[in-house]
C-alpha cells in the first residue's frame, strides 16, 4: 500500500452552540489510546447504537486498527477538546472502502460522546468526512443502523443528502447515501 502523508488540511476548529471549541482533525495512529479512553465515556445505550450490539472495552487491538488510516481507503476524524490540560476525543467519524463491485462504496460510522450529543458535533464531523469522501472518489456511503437509533436516522432524513434506507436482519436499516449529486 502507497504511503500517503497526513492530510493535515483538512483540520479544522469549530465552535459548539455554547462556545465550546472543538477541533476536527484526521485521525493519527497514536490516537489509538484516546480512542480507549473515549470509549470509556460512552454509555451502554450509544455503545450498543453504535456497534449493534454490546461491548464493554475497546481493545488494543481494535483500537490500533481504528486509528490507523491509509487516508485513502480508509479514512477518520476525530472532535478534540481539551478538558484538565488532555486532549480528550468526544467524536469519531470514519469510511472504509467496502472491496468488490460497487466502486465507490464505502462503510460509515460515527460516535459522539454522551455529553456531547445533540449540540451539532455529529452534523460537523459528518459533513468534514463527506467532503473528504467526495474529494477521493467516493460515491456513496453505507451505514447499517439500529431501527431504535431514532437520532441518526433524524439526521439522515435532515441531512439533505438523497438516500435509501432497507431494513435488513436483526431490526436493522442499511442506509445509502449517494454524494454524487451534492455542491
Amino acid at each position: 500500500m502507497k504511503d500517503v502523508r497526513y492530510p493535515a488540511e483538512y483540520t479544522r476548529t469549530i465552535a459548539l452552540p455554547d462556545g465550546t471549541p472543538v477541533i476536527l482533525r484526521p485521525v493519527r495512529p497514536d490516537d489509538a489510546p484516546l480512542l480507549q479512553e473515549a470509549f470509556t465515556h460512552l454509555s451502554a445505550e450509544t455503545v450498543y447504537m453504535r456497534f449493534l450490539g454490546p461491548l464493554t472495552e475497546l481493545t488494543d487491538e481494535r483500537a490500533r486498527q481504528l486509528a490507523q488510516m491509509d487516508y485513502q481507503q480508509n479514512m477518520g476524524f476525530i472532535g478534540a477538546v481539551q478538558e484538565a490540560g488532555q486532549e480528550r476525543i468526544v467524536a469519531f467519524a470514519r469510511y472504509s472502502i467496502v472491496p468488490g463491485e460497487e466502486p465507490g462504496l464505502a462503510e460509515v460510522g460515527i460516535v459522539v460522546r454522551d455529553d456531547y450529543q445533540n449540540r451539532g458535533l455529529g452534523t460537523q464531523a459528518i459533513r468534514l468526512l463527506v467532503i473528504y469522501a467526495r474529494d477521493h472518489g467516493v460515491k456513496t456511503l453505507m451505514g447499517s443502523v439500529h431501527l431504535l437509533n431514532e437520532r441518526i436516522l433524524h439526521f439522515v432524513e435532515h441531512s439533505g443528502v438523497p438516500y435509501t434506507k432497507k431494513l435488513v436482519s436483526g431490526g436493522v436499516w442499511e442506509i445509502r447515501a449517494d454524494l454524487t449529486g451534492l455542491q
